[in-house]
């Protein structure tokens, strides 16, 4: 396990899910709508080509067991492509991808289908409308946990359970030109959550993933960017549900959540601003990161309220490769040339794994307030940057404890980038991944099998984690 105080400093996260804008391939797939249908023998060749020459979690084990393991898998899914439809190229290149177990590697589309087909999407969902009153029917049958009630923040879906499958229907909106009771989510379960089909406003229906986090209040759908449904309380549609915000319990107990750090920096320093004086005048900060499941490195200013030490920086790798020096000039000339120039003068020759970049020591200013304690609530939600949010307030303050359930493990490889792949054709399939890893030791000292592991874990019965903590600490603070 590597030393809290040894954490990379500044992981530049260009998330997958919820910064795809950032990828070079985005402009192609913007100037590019009308196309012949995916190609998926073709896309799966350039995606194996892409990740070949690209991940450095597949360069890394060129030489054990597990390599041979991938060439094997490889050759199966070959065969395996030439049985697959346009439209579940993608389901199976996430499969294909899944053998390495990163939540920053993946394939996710962007389709934009010919008239002919949207026609007949159009047609589908109008023979699968519900009346509100069938809808209601179908609700009565809550013997699963993702049957209920879900906001999104401007719309009020009903999930339901119809036989094998699971359908997500429309019930109260603030958009204009919706359709009450239309047909909006279809899944099914899987191993690891759920998969099916989003059915979007424009029709252009899309493969989603998802999975329930946050004792499941939670609902995270992944669909060519992602998207959070929080349960919906008397259909209640509330539009600053992705925010962070305060409660202050009473003169001792103060709870930070933050759902995601995918925030403009601007609007997270605004927030903190806002709410400083209680969050300095409080002895026990709770920070609850629960379903957090990534964006980039925006929490420092809130770290440094309670910041004891300076953070010190950790190196990782990078493979070289056409790509990834693409990726990294786009940094050059933004305030980051002394960091990355010399990476890039490493990166010459295509194939090898180099030093990654080097980043600052951290040192924060002291800032004079009550916080005895930070506890940070987590659970397999908490992904990606929440991941290194834990590790960075960690390595720079003596008073944080977590709480919780073991993080998603989404963090050893980072610096996510995303590639269009030619051949999808209609399809607009990306192939995201990350650039290098968090550290030099991830192969026997990574966290993306077993999570980053909470200090104090939840015992199994324990229905409300933010009450177990307070007693928590009012029971050692004795």
């Amino acid at each position: 396990m590597i030393s809290y105080m040894k954490t990379v400093l500044s992981i530049i996260l260009c998330i997958c899910f919820t910064l795809i804008a950032c990828s070079n391939g985005n402009s192609k797939l913007n100037a590019q709508t009308q196309k012949e249908p995916c190609d998926c023998v073709k896309s799966y060749g350039e995606l194996v080509e892409k990740l070949e020459s690209n991940y450095i979690g597949l360069a890394l084990i060129r030489n054990n067991k597990k390599y041979q393991e991938y060439k094997a898998l490889k050759t199966e899914f070959a065969a395996e492509a030439k049985l697959q439809t346009a439209s579940s190229c993608t389901r199976f290149l996430m499969e294909f991808l899944s053998f390495f177990e990163d939540g920053h590697l993946y394939a996710i589309e962007f389709p934009r289908y010919k008239k002919e087909i949207l026609d007949d999407q159009q047609l589908f969902l109008s023979k699968n409308k519900k009346t509100l009153k069938e809808i209601d029917e179908l609700l009565l049958d809550t013997s699963d946990v993702l049957v209920g009630k879900w906001s999104d923040g401007e719309s009020v879906f009903a999930v339901v359970k119809n036989d094998t499958v699971f359908d997500g229907y429309l019930i109260k909106s603030n958009r204009e030109n919706t359709e009450i009771g239309s047909l909006k989510i279809r899944l099914s379960k899987t191993q690891k959550g759920f998969e099916g089909s989003y059915y979007p406003y424009d029709f252009n229906t899309k493969y989603v993933r998802a999975n329930l986090y946050k004792e499941n209040s939670i609902l995270k759908l992944i669909m060519g960017g992602s998207r959070k449904w929080f349960r919906a309380k008397d259909e209640k549609i509330a539009a600053s549900i992705r925010e962070p915000k305060v409660s202050r319990i009473n003169n001792i107990h103060t709870v930070i959540t933050i759902s995601s750090f995918g925030m403009n920096p601007k609007d997270f320093k605004k927030f903190l601003a806002d709410n400083e004086k209680t969050i300095k005048n409080t002895k026990h900060l709770i920070i609850d990161i629960r379903g957090n499941t990534g964006g980039n490195t925006i929490y420092f200013p809130l770290i440094q309220y309670f910041a004891t030490q300076t953070l010190t920086s950790r190196q990782g790798y990078v493979l070289a490769s056409p790509d990834n020096r693409a990726y990294f000039e786009k940094f050059i000339g933004f305030g980051f040339s002394k960091v990355y120039s010399p990476l890039l003068k490493r990166m010459a020759k295509n194939g090898e794994i180099v030093d990654g970049p080097i980043y600052r020591d951290r040192k924060f200013k002291k800032v004079k307030n009550d916080i005895d304690q930070v506890s940070i609530l987590t659970d397999n939600g908490s992904q990606s940057a929440a991941e290194s949010f834990i590790l960075h307030a960690k390595g720079a303050s003596n008073k944080v404890k977590t709480f919780g359930t073991p993080t998603g493990g989404v963090i050893d490889y980072t610096s996510t980038n995303s590639l269009l792949l030619e051949h999808s054709g209609s399809q607009n399939i990306v192939f995201g991944y990350p650039t290098g890893t968090l550290h030099k030791d991830i192969l026997k000292n990574g966290f993306n099998k077993t999570g980053i592991a909470p200090d104090i874990p939840q015992p199994a019965n324990t229905e409300d984690l933010i009450q177990f903590v307070i007693d928590y600490y009012n029971d050692t603070n004795l």
